[in-house]
């Protein structure tokens, strides 16, 4: 397992694992799902030293006192019947677009919050981009065009050309190569291609946006051990945060987002492996190109950033 992935994994069980204590302190009744997930996510954590695992778990403790005050459901009165659960998510939940790694729900009344745990890194996606995947039918459910199938052939077609030469390269073998005649072109092919779906349909900004911060409200939870702090941003979508639960209300309302309509400007800025987009409303994004795995072979990754968000989003920086 990647360390990225183990070190989020053990932030999502630090976070479940932390929710779930606090409010079963509380004396209301609450369910820990301990499937798959959670022995993986468990096992993750249990890998660390002392130390880490001390952080992992302030990291999460620190974040009750925002979360009880934004989310009344988190406390409200219940009953054995009716308790609260938190379940960690599902890989597959994420690749079907859901960005929530910690899911905390009532059945009745029906109430839901999710939580986006990142450990040290604040990428939305890591989409991948390859000779035969359609980013456009994936992303935006509008399939790309037959010029982009065109555009990118000569690129993944150089790439087996080499591959059948020397079966054991590797990416930095290329150098220069690498970027000028693979990242740059192929990040022009993508993004000729998106401003041409963006032509012929002006849902795209919303579509892009709901791909990459997913359909469901979320607080997503930032661990930063550079400067030693924990940050909380209140993705408010379609104001589905901040519920009233069983005559509990919020004490804090965080203000309901919303998604842009426009690309105002899609462009390289004459960097070799990343495009930047601004949108309306105060969004920003960052696609970065990187190859995933050493060796060559006929597959990218994106590593996308959301650099700008709406200005009103709820934004809280605990010190620890």
């Amino acid at each position: 397992m990647a360390e990225q992935v183990k070190n989020g994994k053990a932030f999502e069980f630090a976070l479940a694992e932390t929710y779930y204590d606090s409010i079963k302190n509380l004396g209301v009744p609450v369910v820990l799902h301990q499937d798959k997930q959670y022995d993986n996510c468990k096992e993750c954590l249990g890998s660390f030293d002392k130390d880490a695992k001390n952080r992992f778990k302030m990291s999460a403790l620190v974040t009750v006192d925002t979360l009880f005050k934004l989310e009344p459901g988190l406390f409200a009165d219940t009953n054995q019947n009716n308790p609260i659960n938190i379940r960690i998510a599902k890989d597959e939940e994420g690749r079907n677009g859901d960005v929530r790694d910690v899911i905390v729900y009532r059945d009745s009344p029906s109430w839901t919050i999710g939580f986006s745990a990142k450990n040290n890194n604040d990428a939305v996606k890591h989409s991948r981009l390859s000779a035969i995947l359609d980013f456009g039918k994936e992303w935006l459910n509008v399939p790309v065009s037959k010029q982009y199938w065109s555009d990118i052939e000569p690129i993944f077609g150089m790439i087996d050309n080499i591959q059948k030469r020397n079966p054991d390269t590797t990416w930095d073998d290329l150098g220069q190569k690498k970027e000028l005649e693979i990242y740059v072109p192929l990040l022009e092919a993508f993004r000729k291609e998106l401003l041409c779906i963006y032509e012929n349909n002006d849902k795209v900004p919303q579509k892009l946006i709901s791909y990459l911060i997913g359909r469901y409200p979320f607080y997503k939870i930032i661990k930063d051990d550079t400067h030693n702090l924990v940050i909380v941003k209140a993705y408010n979508i379609e104001g589905g945060l901040n519920k009233t639960v069983n005559g509990e209300k919020a004490r804090y309302k965080t203000p309901k987002i919303n998604l842009p309509t426009r690309i105002v400007e899609f462009e390289r800025h004459n960097s070799t492996n990343t495009l930047y987009m601004i949108l309306d409303g105060g969004w920003e994004i960052s696609f970065r190109i990187h190859n995933a795995s050493t060796k060559l072979e006929r597959s990218l990754k994106f590593d996308i950033r959301l650099l700008g968000n709406p200005p009103i989003l709820f934004t809280q920086h605990i010190f620890q």
